[in-house]
């Protein structure tokens, strides 16, 4: 009898809870309907894939006092993840599925200065269920979320997650419904 296995690597990241990564950005959306922009809002960070028109055009540094000379190449603006060119570029050789990318445009405070380069809101589209919380002793069950939501542990940076095969098979990029 013969058995193949496989070796391939899924990366996680903690993205969702850095909050380096939080600009506080204005979003043009919320000008036009704040009541549909927080639903824009809400549904792209749960990885429902939404319409264009549902994501701003444009963003607008929310405060005077926040004087951003250089972006990262991916952050969270307005309540919408937001990403470079260059890791745009990245993103695309990968299989996305219902993931896309918007283009919208990125103003100091004023609103008529833009930032240098072109981004893009990163716009999820994808959900799997892959996370194997028995297998995984590291990670913790979050005590501010549901039952059924686990957050990884905080001193493991490599190896600290469990996935079933199932995270091998569709698109590469995903968000993790656990």
């Amino acid at each position: 009898m013969t058995y193949y296995t496989v070796d391939a690597t899924v990366w996680a990241t903690n993205i969702f809870t850095n909050s380096d990564l939080i600009y506080a950005f204005f979003a043009d959306n919320y000008l036009e309907d704040e009541d549909a922009a927080w639903d824009a809002m809400k549904r792209a960070n749960r990885g429902e894939p939404l319409p264009v028109e549902r994501f701003p055009r444009e963003m607008y540094v929310l405060s005077q006092y926040n004087k951003y000379k250089k972006l990262p190449h991916i952050f969270k603006a307005g309540g919408f993840w937001v990403v470079s060119q260059r890791f745009a570029e990245v993103l695309r050789r990968f299989e996305l599925g219902k993931t896309t990318l918007h283009p919208v445009r990125l103003f100091q405070h004023d609103r008529t200065t833009p930032f240098d380069g072109e981004y893009f809101c990163l716009a999820f589209g994808e959900t799997k269920e892959t996370f194997v919380p028995e297998e995984s002793p590291e990670a913790g069950q979050s005590p501010l979320m549901s039952k059924d939501r686990w957050k990884p542990s905080l001193g493991r940076e490599d190896y600290g997650l469990a996935l079933c095969r199932k995270s091998l098979q569709g698109v590469d990029l995903w968000m993790e419904k656990k």
